[in-house]
C-alpha cells in the first residue's frame, strides 16, 4: 500500500517499499482541452500505463469505484497473475493484477 508523502495543488509524492511515484498536475491550458466524462471514456493511448498489484480484485474494485473510477470485468491470466483493466475519473487506463497465490 502506498503512503501520501506529500500531497498539494501542484503535484503529490507516493511511496511504498518498492517504488516512489511524482504525480505533476497539468497545466491549466492543457487540462483545459481535456474533456471529462461520468463515467469516464476509455483512453488507452497515453504515455504510459501503470501496472498495480492489488491484494484482491474486491478490494481493488471498491478502491477504484469509491474513487469515481470503472472497473472493467473481463481479466485474463499472465505468468504467475490474474490481470484486469481499470478507468480512472479522467479516464486513464490502468492495470491491476493478483499474483496466483493470492487469487
Amino acid at each position: 500500500m502506498a503512503e501520501v508523502l506529500h500531497s498539494d495543488a501542484v503535484y503529490a509524492v507516493l511511496q511504498s517499499p518498492d517504488i516512489q511515484v511524482v504525480v505533476h498536475a497539468i497545466p491549466q491550458y492543457i487540462a483545459s482541452t481535456f474533456e471529462i466524462s461520468v463515467p469516464p471514456t476509455p483512453r488507452e493511448e497515453t504515455a504510459i500505463k501503470l501496472f498495480f498489484t492489488v491484494p484482491s480484485f474486491e478490494w481493488a474494485r471498491g478502491v477504484v469505484t469509491k474513487s469515481g473510477g470503472v472497473f472493467q470485468p473481463e481479466k485474463w491470466n499472465g505468468q504467475g497473475f490474474t490481470a484486469c483493466n481499470a478507468v480512472d475519473p479522467e479516464g486513464n487506463v490502468f492495470q491491476v493484477r493478483v499474483f496466483s497465490n493470492a487469487v
